[in-house]
């Protein structure tokens, strides 16, 4: 199982799409537990929502805006379930919407979106005068949604390129990343699947950074720069996303659900589990079916 979204995010063949959702009045839930390698822009156009990336809680209101890096799982919940309406846009795309259209010495500026993570979630609020230029392109960017590809295409990248602009001044270039803190593509990846193909058992520093063939100490500086989690906090994210799944989508007790995850007692795995989620696994079982029933 993996909360890795099996929807294709393109449009007429391009590395990009864009979606509106209209959440329904009774359900709680806005956005189910998910995560894609694509980059997204995402913006509320009705309601109030706590958008929740991995451990980070954005409060969002109509209007404000919000770039979610790739890779980090992320949901969405009302403020409050008043019957009220809300609805959201969705910009998803691959950083080679920008990548290919741009010259090598330029590269840096995209930098931030392969190995920043958490480090590179930006709350754009519309309450902010400074932001009205980027929010216009993000919202200029959703109109094009049912627009035939090849007449909005070089439109929607240009857009984008401003909104890049925008935040790198704005949030990347606080980052201080250079060229020599760049990282070679892949270096983490064997821990990575180590982690996700065999999140029940509890692996050792050491084991995780010999099959990277990284020191303990240059391993661990790694991972947090690429992922933004320590590895035994990126392991726990992994079990906890695993926890919801089974809670969601099959009748196992929550002691059992416990015992697949990698928890060696419940009482941990509740704790945990309410500290990452906010609420109990037997409440989240309960809300998130009944929100999409």
């Amino acid at each position: 199982m993996s909360l890795t979204e099996q929807i294709k995010h393109e449009t007429a063949g391009r590395p990009f799409s864009i979606h509106h959702t209209d959440v329904s009045p009774s359900a709680w839930s806005a956005l189910y537990l998910h995560c894609h390698t694509e980059l997204e822009l995402f913006v509320l156009q009705e309601g109030e929502l706590y958008v929740y990336i991995e451990d980070t809680r954005i409060h969002m209101k109509s209007g404000d805006a919000l770039f979610i890096p790739g890779g980090l799982t992320h949901y969405a919940v009302k403020v409050a379930n008043d019957g009220e309406p809300c609805s959201f846009d969705a910009f998803v795309f691959m950083p080679s919407m920008i990548m290919d259209i741009i010259p090598p010495y330029l590269k840096s500026y995209i930098n931030p979106t392969y190995y920043t993570s958490a480090a590179g979630i930006c709350h754009i609020k519309k309450s902010q005068s400074q932001t009205e230029e980027v929010l216009g392109n993000i919202v200029g960017i959703m109109k094009y949604k049912n627009v035939p590809v090849k007449q909005c295409e070089l439109l929607i990248r240009g857009r984008l390129l401003e909104i890049w602009q925008d935040l790198y001044n704005n949030c990347f270039s606080g980052l201080d990343i250079s060229e020599k803190d760049s990282y070679a593509p892949g270096i983490i990846d064997k821990s990575l699947t180590l982690i996700n193909d065999e999140y029940m058992y509890d692996h050792s520093l050491k084991e995780l950074a010999d099959a990277c063939g990284l020191s303990t100490g240059h391993f661990c500086r790694t991972f947090k720069n690429i992922t933004g989690l320590s590895p035994f906090k990126y392991l726990t994210r992994v079990r906890i996303t695993k926890a919801c799944e089974l809670l969601t989508r099959t009748d196992k007790k929550i002691a059992d659900i416990s015992s697949a995850c990698g928890f060696n007692n419940i009482s941990y795995f509740n704790r945990t589990f309410l500290e990452v989620m906010k609420e109990t696994p037997s409440s989240y079982r309960k809300n998130y079916i009944t929100s999409f029933l």
